[in-house]
């Protein structure tokens, strides 16, 4: 019996050592396919630094070109940070992905429904766009009433506040039907420091 048991041991035994060497001796591309070897990303920049939302009336201005990571095995390009996957054929359409993707994380951010994952995201997102600029870009005129103190050779308007400023000549052009002493009211695109950048829908009150 025990003989037996000794027998079945060796058997097993040169079993195991005989699978051992199959295993060794197969070929290589036999292992190759059973067991691929995944190739690293690619990783570069892209290069574009403006994306534009709303036809191109909102600009929304990158910090940096956005890195872009490329997996050869799939052929599928990912915007690192953004979520934002796509197969490379498809590249030329990154900036409406990625300002889709914007606007989907700003929307649920402004409603308070992001969950954790897009939070996260959202972060990242932030720190890669100037945030500051889009929302003046976004905002809405402002109604303003005030008095054309002189059209040349530099415009001058004086606002209901009291407050006297001098209009760049590219946007006092909206102000060329009016003459110096009428009182008007029209809605005022702010930038910058309340810089105007726009005057429209006039009205002399």
């Amino acid at each position: 019996m025990s003989a037996t048991m000794y027998q079945q041991s060796e058997q097993t035994g040169t079993m195991e050592v005989g699978t051992e060497s199959i295993r060794r001796s197969a070929p290589q591309a036999l292992v190759a396919k059973s067991e691929p070897r995944k190739q690293p990303k690619t990783v570069y920049r892209y290069q574009r630094r403006v994306l534009p939302l709303e036809g191109g009336r909102v600009l929304l201005r990158l910090n940096e070109a956005p890195r872009i990571a490329l997996d050869p095995t799939s052929m599928e390009c990912e915007v690192i940070g953004w979520d934002v996957k796509m197969p490379a054929h498809q590249a030329e359409n990154l900036d409406q992905a990625m300002a889709r993707r914007f606007l989907d994380l700003f929307s649920k951010s402004d409603a308070g429904t992001l969950d954790e994952r897009e939070q996260q995201i959202w972060l990242s997102v932030l720190d890669q766009v100037d945030g500051r600029a889009f929302s003046i870009d976004r905002a809405s005129p402002h109604y303003l009433e005030g008095t054309l103190v002189r059209r040349s050779p530099v415009c001058h308007v004086e606002w209901n506040d009291g407050h006297r400023e001098k209009i760049d000549q590219h946007v006092a052009v909206a102000l060329s039907s009016l003459n110096p002493g009428d009182s008007f009211g029209a809605y005022v695109k702010l930038g910058v420091e309340n810089k105007i950048l726009s005057i429209e829908r006039l009205y002399i009150i």
